[in-house]
């Protein structure tokens, strides 16, 4: 563990075996293929668009940063081994495939594993013990169940190192992480939730309205009162980018 936390006591060739489908997908997205290496094992390789001037730059950046991210708890059971990069500067990452399902699609279907949303909340303190915060587990895709029923965590994107920071944003950080995990228990399985953490989650969750791109959304609806509205989506896209590369930049 990288120092001390403050959170609430709460050689391969590869083949293309599958790989997201990249026409209508936002630019700034990643494009993510699953590629299977000789021996038949699985690995995600997650690559952005651009690797040149300022966008390659902190395309390269945010690679980076989830590379380290991985590396901090990839020793963990329920998060993603394997974490590799290549030698060569372009903004790919590489790590083994969890075979799984979101819980959204299991949930949807026969319903979430016996304790299965105690066991993530579990792993999310676990998580936090070994110095990361996700910050993004409230999105159900970040949260997968297994083959075996069990849940782990992917996509460590927008994920922090606690040690960096101070105590109470610690504890902030540490706070959102757990209340992203309550909004998914209270959404999918609130039956088997306790009491005292439904009275937690009804008490603490707020929505966050305050992102840059629900920001620009606001704004522009009320320039444009609904009209020409489209115009300004590029706009807006690279205003949220350049938001998100800030808040980024904050924590390194």
């Amino acid at each position: 563990m990288n120092g001390q936390t403050n959170c609430p006591s709460m050689g391969s060739s590869w083949q293309p075996a599958a790989i997201t489908d990249a026409a209508d997908q936002k630019w700034y997205k990643p494009i993510i293929s699953v590629n299977a290496d000789n021996s038949g094992n699985r690995h995600v390789y997650k690559a952005f668009r651009f690797s040149r001037g300022l966008l390659g730059n902190y395309f390269r950046f945010l690679a980076s940063h989830e590379f380290r991210m991985l590396r901090k708890v990839e020793h963990l059971d329920f998060t993603p081994d394997q974490v590799s990069r290549p030698s060569d500067p372009s903004p790919t990452i590489h790590y083994r495939l969890i075979e799984g399902r979101p819980v959204k699609e299991i949930a949807a279907g026969k319903g979430v594993p016996h304790n299965f949303f105690s066991r993530l909340f579990s792993d999310v303190k676990t998580l936090h013990q070994h110095g990361v915060a996700h910050m993004d587990l409230g999105n159900s895709g970040n949260i997968l169940v297994s083959g075996r029923g069990d849940p782990a965590i992917i996509d460590f994107g927008s994920a922090i190192p606690l040690s960096w920071l101070p105590s109470s944003v610690q504890s902030w950080a540490c706070r959102k992480d757990i209340l992203g995990v309550l909004k998914l228990w209270h959404r999918f399985d609130s039956e088997s939730m306790p009491l005292f953490l439904q009275h937690y989650y009804q008490s603490n969750y707020r929505k966050n309205i305050y992102t840059p791109t629900r920001f620009l959304k606001a704004l522009r609806r009320w320039v444009t009162s609904g009209a020409g509205a489209e115009d300004l989506s590029g706009v807006a896209t690279v205003i949220s980018v350049f938001f998100g590369l800030l808040v980024l930049v904050s924590f390194t």
